[in-house]
């Protein structure tokens, strides 16, 4: 696999020698302070470009970088905003190279707040940047109506997993609960309790990459504990798991805050979760 120093050298003369590219920033993990970088870590590439038809019509123009395993989209179009183009390339020696490219050629001062590196700028548009406080993704305290939407909304939801173990309908349960409660709710209280114990000040990273990180040993545990197969009784218990987890973490966040936790809707939903459990089919 090519190194960090190859694959810019690459990026850099070619947008150096291509007249359509104006500027090219290397943007994410790979210019950020704490990030762990491995032979995994992609390359995310912004292209400020005076004419997008070229990107939009074809991928030719990635040939310079190297034979193409997979990409994504499998056709060229805007997935972030309409004024970006998405080319995501996992080449065949293992280098991944995320281009966002645009012909909005204005950008603002904070642009990059979570921190960039200038390969390419030919006409100065990116001289105006302002030093990266690498504040974007830090965690926010949240308000007590959102905290209380969120505890409400997940009690709501957490209904639907034992109404299909029940049923054994095992493919809607698993997206209820590895989807939608995991996600939705149990990752973002998650998010609000490192923020807490950590002042408000980190970031966890995308879907909880970074929760092993700062998750006491035992807190990092009762979450292990809510994964499962394919098994129904595994995946009760899964449930009933995350509903403890929630349910500590929730208290003690809403504590912190000084924001009421529901406990009447929790016992009750608890309980009607456990009923159906319990409930014989005829």
């Amino acid at each position: 696999m090519r190194t960090e120093q190859e694959v810019l050298s690459c990026l850099t003369a070619w947008a150096e020698n291509n007249e359509l590219v104006r500027a090219a920033v290397l943007t994410s993990s790979r210019v950020s302070p704490d990030a762990s970088i491995d032979f995994l870590s992609d390359y995310d590439i912004e292209l400020y470009v005076n004419d997008l038809r070229l990107f939009k019509e074809s991928d030719q123009w990635l040939d310079v970088f190297g034979p193409i395993m997979v990409r994504w989209p499998y056709k060229p179009r805007s997935t972030l905003s309409p004024e970006r183009i998405t080319r995501l390339i996992l080449f065949k020696d293992g280098v991944r190279i995320d281009f966002q490219i645009t012909d909005k050629l204005e950008i603002e001062a904070t642009a990059y707040d979570h921190g960039y590196r200038i390969l390419v700028d030919k006409d100065g548009i990116l001289e105006h940047l302002a030093e990266p406080t690498y504040m974007q993704y830090i965690i926010n305290k949240p308000g007590s109506e959102e905290y209380q939407t969120l505890v409400h909304e997940f009690w709501w939801d957490a209904v639907y997993v034992p109404k299909y173990l029940w049923r054994d309908e095992m493919p809607f349960a698993k997206y209820m609960l590895d989807n939608i409660i995991r996600y939705s709710f149990l990752h973002r209280i998650i998010e609000w309790y490192i923020g807490m114990k950590n002042d408000w000040s980190v970031s966890a990273g995308l879907c909880g990459k970074k929760f092993k990180q700062y998750l006491e040993r035992k807190t990092w545990e009762e979450l292990e504990s809510t994964y499962a197969g394919a098994g129904i009784e595994e995946n009760w218990t899964a449930f009933f798991n995350t509903l403890n987890l929630f349910r500590k973490i929730a208290k003690q966040v809403g504590k912190s805050l000084d924001y009421n936790y529901p406990d009447r809707l929790d016992q009750e939903v608890t309980q009607y979760c456990l009923k159906i459990k319990e409930t014989n089919h005829n």
